[in-house]
């Protein structure tokens, strides 16, 4: 039974949507938005810029979208008089011009905030719809119109500036990461300043890449984030740009496009991964063999007698790390024992400073490669598992194969992929600890100019993994009532990942306001009836 104060609170709600005509009421699958944000992500020298160049001629020639455009750079000369007496001279050389851009940039994220360009960005496109106008609706509120307009951000280089932008936009918004080869990089930032070292080429892009303090640039723990990955390594734009127009396509809804073989096998290493129960981290591999076909999938978690891993079906034989002894990373474990011994000998042979304690030790032994030590874990790594899966099953095809993982290979793992005799690596998330590249430069190679050589580690392109159901299962209709491909009108076509331009109380509104005005109509209809 309702009781009376639910009453009373519904009556005043109906009270504040009273309309006098139905068809005003806006119906909430109208207003979904087909606004769109993407920012770019990418190292210095791998063309963000023209990117997004090509993505704004995709959109406005194909798609009939406005499009405005952002350059992070532009706000760090408009702003550096706020930490610096600094300015950015016409002329400057190439790499002056960088660093000048690296070092204001710094210095606004150090007093600003580490999201401030990302919030200048965010307050440029809200003076755009300011612009643009908002719209009453029949209850009063000031709602944004529907605009066909799309934000293109060029680039954003620290984890705080894509937080701040997913936060506001939400499903709206999508981060490309371009990247290009090191050498790729390298000879354009050299076309653009002849006069370059290789020495200040080096100091700018590993500046650019990570930086150690907070408020510095951080691209490698932005890039991997990314929800499209494309390479630009060409000299001309033609490849780039069918690239992008595919992403673009598929982001539409597209019926004639399906994930291609990296994205597919890519995605069976992500949804691997996901049924990993590591305490540390989440790893999925899956091989291909050089005729194409899926021959292993592996994770990282604790190995189980008999043959591969632990699983959640294991139940109480599930013996993985959250289960299993005392519950905890044995990994981690095992290093607090290092640093304790370590500090009893020094401590025992006199080398230490008179009052150091265990908790002194062991902050600088921390700041040491002894925090990155991995061999005391009681997992087993992907790309291990998928190895050994395919070894296990008695397939063939690891000879020639190759390997996609969600992260880059330890040097561990490096050295058991070499010798199992694949010859190609993709993927996404970096791994700062691994030395593979610094223990095994004989046989493992960044470059692929030592395709044949040595066996490549490749940085994976196409849609990320994340997104694979998401843009290529939505509930698209290919045929239409003659069992024709149907049409895809790419000038009206709308985004398939969209969000209401109102909130949920809003939608409530609109809802009570049909409801009432529905009630209202029987009401006037017929006042009394016969009697049953």
């Amino acid at each position: 039974m309702i009781n009376s104060q639910a009453i009373n609170a519904t009556a005043s709600i109906r009270n504040e949507v009273v309309l006098d005509n139905p068809t005003e009421i806006p119906r909430i699958n109208d207003r979904l938005t087909e606004e769109l944000v993407f920012a770019l992500v990418g190292p210095v020298g791998s063309g963000c810029s023209t990117a997004a160049e090509l993505l704004k001629e995709v959109l406005v020639d194909n798609y009939k979208y406005e499009v405005h455009y952002y350059k992070l750079s532009d706000y760090i000369i408009q702003e550096a008089s706020l930490v610096s007496n600094d300015s950015l001279q016409e002329n400057k050389a190439e790499a002056d011009r960088i660093e000048f851009l690296q070092n204001i940039g710094d210095l606004l994220r150090k007093e600003c905030g580490q999201s401030y360009l990302a919030a200048k960005a965010i307050e440029n496109i809200a003076s755009k719809r300011e612009t643009h106008g908002f719209g009453k609706t029949v209850t009063g509120q000031s709602v944004p119109k529907k605009l066909r307009h799309v934000h293109i951000i060029d680039s954003i280089k620290h984890p705080e500036e894509l937080k701040l932008l997913r936060d506001t936009y939400r499903e709206i918004f999508w981060l490309i990461g371009v990247f290009a080869p090191y050498s790729i990089r390298e000879q354009r930032l050299s076309t653009a300043q002849p006069s370059i070292s290789k020495k200040l080429i080096s100091r700018i892009t590993d500046r650019d890449y990570l930086e150690d303090e907070d408020h510095g640039q951080k691209v490698r723990d932005v890039f991997y984030l990314a929800d499209f990955f494309v390479r630009n390594d060409q000299q001309n734009k033609i490849q780039l740009k069918k690239t992008i127009e595919r992403f673009v396509d598929v982001l539409f809804g597209s019926p004639v496009h399906t994930p291609n073989i990296h994205e597919s096998t890519m995605y069976a290493a992500y949804a691997e991964a996901a049924k990993s129960a590591c305490l540390s981290r989440q790893v999925g591999a899956s091989i291909l063999s050089q005729g194409g076909e899926l021959i292993g999938l592996g994770r990282n978690d604790v190995p189980r007698f008999g043959g591969g891993l632990y699983a959640e079906d294991n139940g109480e034989s599930d013996h993985r790390c959250h289960a299993w002894g005392e519950r905890a990373c044995y990994n981690d474990k095992k290093k607090e024992v290092l640093y304790e011994q370590i500090f009893s000998r020094l401590q025992k042979s006199g080398l230490l400073a008179s009052g150091a304690s265990l908790e002194q030790i062991t902050k600088e032994l921390k700041s040491t490669d002894v925090k990155s030590l991995i061999e005391y874990s009681r997992a087993v790594h992907a790309e291990m598992d998928a190895i050994t899966s395919v070894a296990r099953t008695h397939k063939a095809g690891l000879l020639g194969g190759t390997l996609y993982s969600t992260t880059f290979p330890c040097h561990s793992c490096a050295r058991h992929i070499v010798a199992s005799g694949i010859n190609k690596v993709f993927f996404i998330e970096p791994y700062p600890k691994s030395l593979a590249m610094e223990l095994h430069s004989d046989a493992v190679s960044e470059n692929e100019g030592d395709e044949g050589k040595k066996v490549l580690f490749l940085q994976y392109s196409g849609i990320a993994p994340k997104n694979i159901l998401k843009l290529f299962n939505a509930g698209l209709t290919r045929k239409d009532s003659n069992g024709k491909l149907k049409a895809f009108d790419k000038k009206h076509a709308t985004p398939v990942v969209a969000v209401s331009l109102d909130d949920y109380a809003t939608h409530e509104k609109w809802v009570i306001a049909e409801l009432e005005q529905n009630e209202k109509k029987l009401r006037e209809k017929q006042t009394s009836f016969p009697g049953i």
